[in-house]
């Protein structure tokens, strides 16, 4: 991984000053700016100067010098023993704090308490086949016995837990000492995150929200302190479904501490595919490989909860910025140690780094989703080959997270994707195979589709960037921009025929099913969705009208009447789609989120009055309440659509809907997204490439196209 990550993750976990605690806490509004002037980049804020997570002691421990680190202090009056780690003893007793007598199979205190024994496994005698620095096997795991110095020492110094008693034993004095960081997780071992599973057992389902009061015990092993050791090679990768369960089942995460199960069976009831905008997870990834994955390793385990604590603050009319703040500079903290180390990178590395990645477009900040989108490309393109990728499910699921922000970023800031041509087409001639191998499939069908439309949109990208900086004539810009008119057209005309199956389409709504006054489209009309397993075509038809609609805007030459009813037409579409989205209540979870690029677009064509403008309004609102917030830049550009300068501060009149919860995270999130370090990141904070050519006209907002001799984003 290049120095520009390692930098890039130290000023995401920089220091600063501690805010006042009713900042973090969210029992008190954080002061919110005045509107700011047309066309402002910028506001200030509470959280101006203090660095990139506030609140949180010592963020940049891993940078400190060896010699300089102090280790706590035990408190006044306690007596303080440095407990050195067991060696030998079964994972159980060493995460208890307690002695084990280490009888085999099962010690004597995990027999009386009923609990999981589960001793580490010998290291290999050196010299030995299995210990070469050059195998690339998946399961390759340095020895939980093996120590790391005193730099983990001092870590774990800080982050011990209380041990948990048996009904039998006195609880030590020294266990009422309350830990700093009381959501760390205590390790014992460098356990490689493809490491052996212990067999799958019940869980707990939890309703109740975990308490915060710093008692956060585990009463077995922890996962590993950072990411596997072992070389994950593209041949490798192969062997990494086996050890998953099957789709639809959950991994045993009952060892981990009541606030991470918590979370993580919130995440596996709530969260989708759609949360992370992609169309299609036949392979029911997110919920099985993501979360097994993340049960390995730390990083990415801390990104994931703090993915799913995110969304369950938001429903929390109580929540506090803080309850999802604290798992995710967890992640960044120990991302940046285990970069630092110069270790071989893993899947679940660039896994973390594509889930933080997410966490920044929910934040609204497109500048730290561009530096995580950069780092991803790098480790994705030591780890696969287009041809590896393909081969697995885990591999597909990359490519598609991936490549998603890939387009996103490009197409925002009039630069090209960094992945080339073939992984794309790769990926398309995979899915293909496989539709000739399983005909029957729908899933694949759907991949297909999906696959030749990112394509199509890559190639977007690449003439946008290059007639932005000016690469290609006039004439070879309008040949190029006629070809993927065509392939548009094309794709849309090539569906297979079963991904249309009227049987499927949704023609009822429960309860009343009367259009309001103020609605712009009919929400229930029906034949507009297709029900499971046919949603995912409900939405590649929503972004095929949003990428036809951002191709139509971007001609060399100025939109004609028909062209701009063509737009039109497609604006309405999406707008239609949308609300039958937001009616039918059977929809998915996140299936709004995925459809919230579509409807930023189409904000553009709609017609310019108060009734139109309002009713997006209204959308916009609901996705920031869903926690998919629109950055400053965003909001000033539609509040110039919408000639309404308090549309900066909050979508609705009179702060309907603003919560206290949505409120700090804008004001959180409108820092840390106000300075860019490039020019490259200016025009993505700016969207520059999206608007334009897409200027606001002085009759009713509406947009107009600006002059012939401007290509592709001048």
């Amino acid at each position: 991984m290049s120095d520009y990550y390692h930098h890039f993750l130290s000023s995401m976990a920089g220091v600063g000053g501690q805010p006042d605690a009713n900042q973090l806490e969210g029992s008190q509004p954080i002061p919110q700016p005045p509107p700011m002037a047309m066309g402002a980049s910028s506001i200030s804020n509470p959280y101006q100067s203090l660095g990139y997570f506030t609140g949180f002691p010592e963020p940049i421990m891993f940078s400190a010098p060896k010699a300089q680190r102090s280790r706590r202090k035990s408190a006044p009056g306690l007596d303080h023993i440095k407990h050195r780690r067991t060696r030998s003893g079964c994972y159980t007793c060493r995460s208890r704090r307690v002695k084990c007598d280490e009888n085999h199979p099962t010690c004597e205190r995990c027999r009386k308490g009923k609990r999981e024994c589960v001793y580490p496994e010998l290291a290999p005698a050196k010299g030995s086949g299995s210990s070469s620095k050059d195998s690339s096997g998946p399961s390759q795991q340095t020895s939980p016995s093996s120590s790391r110095g005193d730099d983990d020492d001092d870590f774990e110094q800080d982050t011990k837990l209380d041990p948990i008693m048996d009904e039998d034993e006195e609880e030590p004095e020294s266990a009422t000492t309350q830990s700093s960081m009381p959501f760390l997780l205590r390790r014992s071992s460098t356990t490689s995150s493809f490491g052996p599973q212990r067999a799958p057992r019940g869980y707990r389902q939890d309703s109740e929200t975990p308490s915060f009061d710093g008692n956060m015990s585990s009463s077995s092993p922890s996962i590993s302190a950072g990411t596997n050791t072992g070389l994950i090679t593209p041949t490798a990768l192969q062997l990494s479904d086996a050890p998953f369960p099957a789709s639809g089942s959950r991994p045993d995460w009952s060892f981990l501490p009541h606030e991470l199960q918590f979370y993580l069976n919130y995440y596996c009831e709530n969260i989708t595919n759609y949360h992370y905008c992609i169309v299609s997870d036949s392979d029911d990834f997110f919920r099985t490989i993501l979360t097994t994955m993340a049960t390995r390793n730390d990083a990415l385990l801390y990104a994931v909860v703090g993915f799913a604590a995110y969304h369950h603050t938001l429903k929390n009319p109580k929540g506090q910025i803080n309850e999802f703040l604290q798992y995710y500079n967890r992640s960044v903290t120990l991302l940046l140690a285990f970069l630092k180390k110069k270790e071989r990178n893993t899947v679940a590395t660039l896994l973390t780094i594509l889930q933080l990645a997410t966490i920044e477009e929910y934040l609204g900040d497109w500048v730290n989703l561009m530096g995580h989108q950069r780092a991803a490309f790098e480790l994705l393109t030591q780890l696969f080959t287009p041809q590896t990728i393909v081969q697995t499910p885990l591999g597909r699921m990359v490519m598609k997270w991936y490549s998603r922000f890939d387009v996103f970023i490009g197409i925002m800031g009039s630069f090209q994707t960094t992945l080339p041509r073939e992984w794309f087409t790769t990926m398309i001639e995979y899915c293909d195979a496989q539709v000739t191998r399983d005909p029957r499939n729908l899933s694949w069908k759907v991949e297909v589709c999906a696959a030749r439309l990112r394509l199509i949109s890559v190639e977007m990208s690449l003439l946008f960037g290059k007639g932005a900086r000016e690469e290609v004539s006039e004439d070879e810009y309008t040949a190029e921009h006629h070809r993927l008119t065509d392939a548009l057209e094309t794709w849309k005309d090539g569906w297979d025929a079963t991904l249309r199956k009227p049987a499927y389409l949704v023609t009822d709504f429960a309860g009343d099913c009367t259009a309001e006054p103020d609605d712009i489209v009919d929400p229930y009309a029906p034949g507009v969705l297709f029900r499971p397993p046919l949603f995912a075509a409900t939405i590649l038809e929503c972004e095929w009208h949003s990428v036809s609609l951002m191709h139509g805007s971007q001609s060399a030459f100025e939109t004609s009447e028909e062209a701009r009813t063509d737009l039109m037409e497609h604006a309405y579409a999406i707008c239609q789609i949308c609300a039958t989205v937001e009616a039918w209540p059977l929809s998915p979870g996140g299936s709004l989120i995925i459809l919230h690029p579509c409807l930023a677009i189409a904000a553009l064509y709609v017609e310019g009055d108060s009734k139109h403008h309002m009713w997006i309004r209204k959308k916009l609102a609901l996705l920031e309440a869903m926690g998919y917030i629109s950055p400053v830049t965003m909001r000033t550009r539609m509040a110039e659509l919408f000639h309404d300068e308090s549309c900066i501060r909050w979508w609705l009149p009179n702060d309907e809907g603003f919560t206290p919860m949505i409120q700090n995270i804008r004001a959180f999130a409108d820092e840390r997204n106000a300075m860019a370090v490039s020019a490259q990141s200016e025009n993505v904070r700016q969207i520059r490439h999206v608007f334009s050519k897409m200027q606001i006209g002085p009759a009713g907002g509406k947009l107009e196209s600006s002059s012939a001799g401007s290509r592709g984003g001048k």
